[in-house]
């Protein structure tokens, strides 16, 4: 009986992962996933000790969409929890195709933010990848 348990966990867990989908809406982890539209974005908060000036490197991956034709300046903004929106100030962009990577750094937001979110605007026909952290 607890062989039987234990495999329908493993089964379970196993579509969890296949999914691809993971909700950062309450996340706090350094990196963060979120798939859709047949392209996988991970975000990774690189200063979280010293979020004054926030720095991401984001990846994008797919099999079936050109990446190139994202402007991802355009696309990339933060916000804060006061509902402030700070665009990017800095890109630095590599890969092309199906792989795109670029690390964005933003200015300097409020000393008084204790969340904010990285969001990600119509890539691949979702309107919104949003991540989120919070600063401790």
């Amino acid at each position: 009986m607890k062989f039987f348990k234990l495999l329908l966990i493993m089964i379970a867990l196993g579509f969890v992962m296949m999914s691809g989908k993971t909700s950062s809406a309450a996340a706090s982890s350094a990196t963060q996933t979120v798939a859709g539209g047949g392209v996988t974005v991970k975000a990774t908060f690189l200063n979280p000790k010293d979020a004054a000036d926030p720095r991401f490197q984001v990846v994008l991956d797919t099999h079936s969409v050109n990446l190139d034709a994202y402007e991802l300046k355009a696309t990339i903004v933060l916000r804060d929890d006061a509902g402030n929106s700070y665009a990017p100030v800095a890109l630095e962009n590599k890969g092309s195709g199906h792989h795109r990577e670029t690390i964005v750094s933003f200015a300097k937001i409020l000393p008084e933010t204790k969340r904010f979110e990285l969001v990600i605007k119509d890539v691949a026909a979702v309107k919104e990848r949003t991540f989120v952290w919070k600063l401790e």
